[in-house]
């Protein structure tokens, strides 16, 4: 039934043909292998010919070929020699190069060691610039430490005058308890007749109690003063070292103002005097010198000015080594220039630099800011790349006063500006750095000299107004130290008038307990002996403990004293301890750090020691290679005249000897070869040879169209095949439609179920009595399997052939067909 609907919609029919294609596709691909096995021999014959053909033309010329070998090889060996003589040559100018690099190597490491020692010698005068300001830390601390020794003593005094009044004390208050016991013994034995007399003496004796309670309490304000008085001198003396130490450094300003401008005054007879000693000596023995490269540029500073003087200080700070600097190119120039520096007594640094003139225009910060290269006019672009290299000018900016480049440090949302690396301010203050944080400090500002192209009048007359605020700052701080001497002088008086004060109250408490004593004596007169005798040493105690708790409050009030005094003494030795340890951690760090270059001098000298070794060993090995250039020498002489008698022109050598060798003996046993196997003519050879290219390139193009068009044959074929494919998918679908709705016109239903791959086609049909019975089938069963589609073999007669007319009308249907007939249709 498949071959059926096959045939019945013409598939079958365009399988067949397609069948047919392939096969011939087949076959002429069997033909194409066939061709492709001859064709490599027939290439091999082409060339076998081609190269007896080109054999056979180029035997003419080979006799003509072997005699310019013969010449060539002859001049090849004299040229040989001659370059073993130039090798040699080269070997030893190689060698006298790597002499030059390891005397440049010898110099950089000597310079490096110079470098290291005026480094050192840098550290060490710093570390001694730190003593030394220890020194006076160390007289400020020698006064409070006397201080502190003479009150310690007192404190020890004192403290052994505190256990003697409390002895005393303790002694006395244990008698007057006992002398109260025994005077309430007897008056318990009288009987009290007191008279008006009597009554006034306890009066009397009662008012005069009262001034001395009043008296002691003005004693106590007395002492409270002379306390206060005490606190204030106290505050008084630490002002007054403050004003000294104020004195002092401004008498050193005063000296170094006065350095200065001796120094200015000396430079204006010589201004390179300014750079340093022997600088002008070393500019002219550079002049009259010839260099490798560019003739040294320095010093540095000779080639800057100043576009505004109030930068002046600060900048020639930041630049101070700098400016006294000078340039080379090389390595073998800075050799030079250091033996001349030497010759001249001249302390200058020495940089080798390299001449590029690169773009600086990206690191510069905003225009808004002035930055040190801004507030320069440098006239030399070389000096100006190198202090951009060495100092970053062109991101340190300034200010004028310290809290603007607070502001200015932080106003990049809390960091620094854009390409600033450091602030400093015209009043001395480094404000910030990109190692350092925000942390400001206080710079060392050089001496002023005329370094930067400033007119030396001026900055003798800026330097002479400066000496003069200087004075004025120290006749300011004499002054101050002066008010606070008078004043601690005052403070002196009023503490002694106190202390007269206070000894006038002890003598009107002595006289009215003389009066209390002489009212009581009268007192006791009338009553018993004993009784009076007891109150009599009674009142001799109590007046003696009275005076002696005085004493001790007057003792500890000085002891208290005494111990604030040592507490500030030892504050001041604290602080300038502190400050000792401050200088001498410096000054160790700056001992450790010159010790540190000792390494790298050692290796400077390891260094030298090791280039000088390979020295000796290069000169050992260029006298050998001289030796060997003039046994090569003699030998080219021999040679070139073996070469003559073969031909007397010098003919240059296309290939070295060995080669040509081996070309003359190809070249001879070809001519052999040649003279052997050659039984035919050149043109014969030629007939020959052209027949099988012919044949050969007639062979390679039918190949290639055949291949071509099996190729588009196999394509075409493909493509007809997919729609082949297409078309009967599309007619399946259809007449399975087809047959479902031809079905449904008489109650039945089905499907028809095609296997294209094991060409099967298999209709399945459910007839109107199968529906009724499934239906049935469902009612009574909930259960059921349901009702199966029937095989056609399971039909009846009238079922089958009503199944065969429905596919047969569904296989019209599909192909449009024109015409149908059916017979016996009912």
């Amino acid at each position: 039934m498949y071959h059926f609907f096959l045939k019945g919609t013409q598939l079958f029919q365009l399988r067949e043909d397609l069948e047919v294609v392939r096969q011939a596709i087949t076959r002429a691909e069997a033909s194409i292998g066939r061709k492709k096995e001859v064709l490599p021999e027939m290439k091999a014959e082409k060339k076998r010919w081609e190269q007896h053909y080109e054999d056979m033309r180029q035997a003419r010329d080979l006799s003509a070929k072997l005699e310019s070998l013969s010449h060539q090889m002859a001049w090849a060996m004299v040229e040989e020699v001659e370059a073993e003589v130039q090798k040699a040559e080269e070997s030893i100018e190689m060698q006298q190069k790597r002499l030059s690099k390891i005397d440049e190597k010898v110099a950089a490491e000597s310079a490096g060691i110079d470098e290291v020692n005026q480094e050192v010698e840098q550290l060490r005068e710093q570390a001694r610039g730190q003593e030394a300001q220890d020194e006076p830390l160390q007289h400020e601390r020698r006064g409070p430490l006397e201080q502190i020794e003479a009150v310690k003593a007192m404190l020890r005094e004192f403290k052994q005058t505190e256990n003697e009044i409390n002895a005393e004390a303790r002694s006395t208050r244990e008698r007057i308890e006992s002398l109260k016991q025994d005077i309430e013994v007897e008056r318990e034995r009288l009987v009290d007749k007191d008279s008006a007399g009597r009554e006034r003496l306890r009066i009397t004796i009662q008012d005069l109690e009262s001034e001395v309670a009043d008296q002691e309490v003005e004693i106590g304000n007395l002492q409270e003063q002379q306390k206060s008085l005490e606190d204030r001198s106290l505050a008084l003396g630490d002002t007054e070292r403050q004003r000294k130490v104020e004195v002092d450094k401004a008498r050193r300003q005063v000296e170094r103002v006065k350095t200065g401008l001796q120094e200015l005054t000396q430079q204006t007879s010589d201004q390179m005097s300014a750079f340093g000693r022997g600088v002008k000596e070393a500019l002219l023995a550079i002049r009259k010198t010839q260099w490798s490269g560019m003739e040294p540029i320095g010093p540095i500073g000779k080639h800057i000015k100043l576009r505004d003087p109030k930068w002046s200080l600060i900048i020639e700070t930041t630049l101070d080594k700098a400016l006294n600097s000078f340039l080379v190119e090389s390595h073998a120039d800075r050799i030079k220039l250091d033996k001349i520096f030497r010759q001249c007594g001249c302390q200058s640094r020495i940089i080798v630099c390299k001449t590029e003139l690169f773009d600086y225009s990206e690191g510069e910060p905003d225009q808004q800011y002035t930055t040190i290269l801004r507030a320069l006019n440098i006239d030399n672009e070389i000096v100006k790349r190198q202090l951009i290299n060495l100092n970053r000018i062109e991101q340190i900016i300034l200010v004028e006063q310290r809290s603007l480049g607070d502001k200015i440090m932080v106003s990049n949302r809390g960091g620094f500006p854009r390409n600033v690396t450091a602030c400093l301010s015209a009043d001395g203050y480094n404000v910030g750095a990109r190692g350092g944080g925000l942390a400001t400090q206080a710079i060392n500002l050089v001496r002023p000299s005329s370094r930067l192209g400033e007119d030396i009048s001026q900055a003798i007359a800026r330097e002479k107004q400066l000496l003069v605020e200087q004075n004025q700052k120290l006749a300011d701080a004499q002054k101050a130290c002066a008010e606070v001497k008078r004043e601690i002088e005052t403070l002196a008086a009023e503490h002694k008038r106190s202390g007269l004060a206070e000894r006038k109250c002890h003598e009107r408490i002595n006289r009215a307990n003389s009066e209390i004593q002489q009212a009581r004596e009268r007192l006791q007169s009338d009553e018993p002996a004993k009784i009076a005798a007891l109150e009599s040493e009674l009142e001799s105690f109590t007046t003696q403990l009275e005076s002696i708790q005085t004493q001790f409050r007057d003792h500890i009030a000085q002891q208290q004293a005494k111990e604030d005094e040592l507490k500030q003494h030892e504050a001041d030795i604290a602080l300038v301890d502190q400050k000792r340890a401050v200088i001498r951690d410096r000054a160790d760090k700056l001992w450790r750090a010159a010790e540190s270059k000792d390494g790298q001098r050692q290796n400077h000298i390891k260094n030298i020691d090791y280039w000088n070794s390979k020295r000796g060993a290069l000169e050992d090995k260029m006298r050998a290679l001289q030796a060997q250039k003039l046994e090569i020498e003699a030998r080219v002489s021999e040679v070139e005249s073996d070469a003559r008698k073969v031909c007397s022109e010098r003919v240059p050598a296309e290939h070295p000897p060995r080669k040509l060798d081996r070309m003359i003996s190809e070249c001879k046993a070809r001519l052999e070869e040649i003279e052997r196997s050659s039984n035919m003519s050149l043109a014969e050879v030629a007939e020959k040879a052209q027949n099988y290219i012919a044949v050969y390139t007639k062979a390679k193009e039918e190949l290639r169209l055949v291949v071509a068009l099996v190729s588009a044959l196999k394509k075409a074929h493909q493509q007809r095949l997919n729609k082949w494919t297409q078309f009967r998918d599309s007619m399946t679908m259809r007449t399975k439609l087809h047959f479902v709705k031809n079905l449904h016109q008489r109650g039945y239903t089905g499907k028809l179920e095609f296997d294209h791959s094991q060409c099967t086609l298999i209709p399945k049909v459910k007839t109107d009595q199968d529906l009724v019975s499934e239906n049935v089938s469902n009612g009574n069963s909930a259960s059921g399997k349901g009702y199966q589609r029937k095989d056609t073999r399971s039909l009846s007669g009238g079922e089958k052939s009503f199944t065969t007319i429905c596919l047969l009308l569904s296989l019209w249907e599909t192909m449009n067909c024109p015409v149908r007939a059916l017979d016996e249709f009912d």
